[in-house]
């Protein structure tokens, strides 16, 4: 269930939120259940997370609670003999506690990602392989798995290291594993960073509408933008090298480009105001990446919260500062392998994720050094152009498909009436438009401080934004209607 489903709006959100408020409401009025207020409504998301997650499968969401619920187990018995060696008294619990840990996490996401293997000789190795199909993110990997892996690592390593306290009421837990607002598609929030905000945190009417305000941004960004610039993407991605020409390839290339930031973005902006609702101040995940003019700054914009994940528990960087050149080089190439993986397994997301590693290694080297000598519109058209292009294997379905569209991208494509035509209506244009306004610094600085208004420009926003997304998809399905053909008259 996404947040762009009309269930998630009209029903389970409202839902959670009012049994979320009501909780607190009537418990903040007891004397004897005051202390208990934030457990209760944890308690009320980590059951609604569970739902979440069950309404795509009832398996997968009772394995993933399990793993939550033992988690919590691991995560109590390594407080406790950290705290019992505190008092002089020795063992190996924590060590072995964090071992099944992390053990257990990372089966768990080779169970659910197992990948399909390409064998036979060298001759049908190669033919098998690019015709394999990429297989698309998300098609294999289950909803949040990336995610909770990642929480369940912070939560285990947080605790041993005594970075972070252990709740004894398991529903803090499990609502920092499981919570319904970032098992979608992050922000990764490391556990040290929220741990004391799960049993205490302001809740008010400001903090409530900056997330209604923020999470309508965010909406506005799939459903307006993403998902009307997916068409032609779509359209561009299917078509053959018969019948693709050469602006039509760089157009859907282009509309894809952009369908993937402001579908992660919007996703993003949806789960920090979902955060900011319920009284969580998420992390950033996007900071404008495509006003970068080198590799490392876009990964300093892009998925923030994965990459500052994988700095502190596997000591990765993109900043690596390593002595040798090779070790420099393999740490990248590991950090790359982990940041493929978190977006789902499949032969077109590790070459994508290898293109990065390629130019961020060669960015340390004299390269880095010569690109920091150009002006800065050659630096990012340089950026633009390789980041747009890497973005083909992500979303090919085949080795094969990739090439083609590669062919079609330098001008050996179909041409004149061969050539496939893109749905390029003005809804397009426009989500065009908005789309590349939007990807510089100042708008997103103009977001944020608009989401500073009180709760009346909250609910004129919502009801303004509601009605224009209902005209919006009136107008696209009266378009995507085919016409009827007329009878003829005898």
């Amino acid at each position: 269930m996404p947040f762009t489903d009309s269930g998630f709006l009209l029903g389970f959100l409202p839902t959670v939120l009012g049994l979320y408020f009501l909780t607190t409401a009537l418990i903040g009025r007891s004397r004897s259940l005051r202390r208990h207020r934030f457990g209760i409504a944890n308690a009320v998301v980590a059951g609604s997370s569970i739902v979440f997650l069950a309404t795509g499968s009832q398996t997968y969401a009772g394995v993933i609670s399990t793993a939550a619920v033992v988690l919590f187990v691991l995560g109590w018995i390594i407080d406790r003999q950290q705290r019992s060696e505190e008092q002089g008294r020795s063992g190996a619990v924590p060590e072995l506690g964090l071992a099944l840990g992390l053990t257990g996490v990372l089966v768990l996401y080779g169970l659910y990602t197992s990948a399909h293997p390409v064998v036979g000789s060298l001759g049908g190795w190669i033919t098998r392989f690019t015709e394999h199909r990429f297989s698309l993110p998300g098609l294999l990997v289950p909803l949040g798995l990336s995610v909770f892996v990642c929480h369940a690592v912070s939560f285990v390593v947080d605790i041993y290291r005594r970075d972070a306290v252990m709740h004894s009421n398991p529903a803090h837990s499990v609502m920092y594993l499981l919570g319904f607002p970032f098992i979608v598609a992050g922000p990764i929030v490391r556990y040290r960073d929220i741990s004391h905000h799960l049993a205490t945190r302001q809740i008010g009417m400001a903090s409530f509408a900056y997330g209604v305000r923020r999470f309508t941004i965010g909406l506005c960004k799939v459903v307006l933008i993403a998902q009307t610039l997916a068409v032609p993407a779509d359209v561009a991605f299917a078509a053959s090298i018969n019948n693709l020409g050469l602006v039509s390839a760089w157009m859907g290339l282009i509309c894809f480009s952009l369908q993937v930031y402001f579908d992660l973005s919007g996703y993003a902006d949806m789960a920090l105001g979902i955060g900011r609702m319920l009284g969580f101040r998420l992390p950033e995940n996007f900071n404008a990446p495509y006003a970068a003019d080198t590799f490392h700054e876009f990964w300093r914009r892009w998925n923030l919260s994965l990459t500052t994940w994988c700095d502190t528990y596997l000591h990765l960087s993109f900043e690596s500062q390593l002595a040798t050149i090779g070790r420099r080089t393999g740490s990248i190439f590991l950090l790359f392998m982990i940041v493929s993986l978190w977006h789902g397994p499949g032969w077109g997301v590790f070459i994508w994720g290898g293109v990065h590693a390629v130019f961020v290694a060669l960015e340390c080297t004299r390269w880095g050094t010569m690109v920091a000598r150009f002006p800065s519109p050659v630096r990012h058209i340089y950026l633009l152009g390789f980041v747009a292009t890497s973005w083909v294997f992500f979303r090919a379905d085949t080795l094969n498909e990739a090439l083609y569209f590669f062919q079609a991208l330098v001008g050996f494509g179909a041409t004149g009436a061969n050539a496939a035509t893109l749905p390029l209506t003005g809804m397009v244009w426009a989500a065009l438009v908005i789309g590349v306004l939007a990807t510089v610094p100042a708008l997103p600085t103009v977001s944020r401080w608009s989401v500073t208004v009180d709760a009346l420009a909250t609910s004129l926003q919502m009801i303004l934004t509601t009605a224009a997304m209902y005209v919006w998809a009136r107008v696209l399905g009266q378009r995507s209607q085919p016409e009827q053909p007329r009878e003829k008259n005898d």
